[in-house]
């Protein structure tokens, strides 16, 4: 029998299924007036597509979805699908380029990650926090511009472009926040 969470109980990370759709829990906030029942508001993460939603739950009870993850290190891109393989097994998966949009930004060799699973689909890559990434070119320092904040723009051995402080040069190893894209500091050498 599955296991069934009620609206209020739900926490960040739990997932459940929704009108056909698998969701994790992002945040979520529950609200409770005097005379009605109690309000949950779940900021969820929809697995199958990717999307951000806001979901709106009075007093449901939704169905536990048994997502399992397994730690894997990505291998190579054939072309049309990023490889992974399991860093216990030995075995390896593919994964379509078109589910991983935003994942594809921060892969570089040997990046572990966690592939969810739900039965035998599998619906995509959880990446770590940060990631170090090459900076592949960057624009020229302005010179004579002492304001501590300025930034100018980089772009990463994958193509993707972060703003970074005046400092950063090409071959520059950065930290990137994978939830945000944002650089969040340069990697001692």
């Amino acid at each position: 029998m599955a296991e069934i969470y009620h609206a209020k109980d739900l926490r960040s990370g739990n997932t459940f299924l929704r009108n056909g759709n698998i969701y994790m829990v992002l945040e979520n906030s529950f609200n409770k007036t005097a005379m009605r029942e109690g309000i949950v508001k779940c900021k969820c993460k929809n697995l199958r597509t990717g999307s951000i939603t806001i979901e709106v739950l009075t007093g449901e009870k939704l169905e536990k979805a048994n997502v399992e993850t397994t730690k894997m290190t990505f291998s190579y891109d054939d072309g049309n699908n990023f490889v992974f393989m399991d860093n216990e097994t030995y075995e390896t998966i593919e994964i379509p380029k078109s589910k991983m949009q935003w994942e594809k930004n921060f892969l570089n060799e040997n990046t572990e990650v966690r592939v969810q699973k739900y039965g035998e689909e599998i619906l995509g890559v959880q990446l770590p926090d940060q990631v170090v990434c090459e900076v592949a070119d960057a624009e020229e320092a302005v010179q004579g511009n002492t304001v501590q904040s300025v930034q100018k723009k980089a772009w990463i051995s994958s193509g993707y472009e972060i703003q970074v402080p005046q400092f950063i040069k090409k071959g520059d190893k950065v930290i990137i926040n994978t939830l945000t894209g944002e650089y969040s500091g340069r990697e001692n050498k």
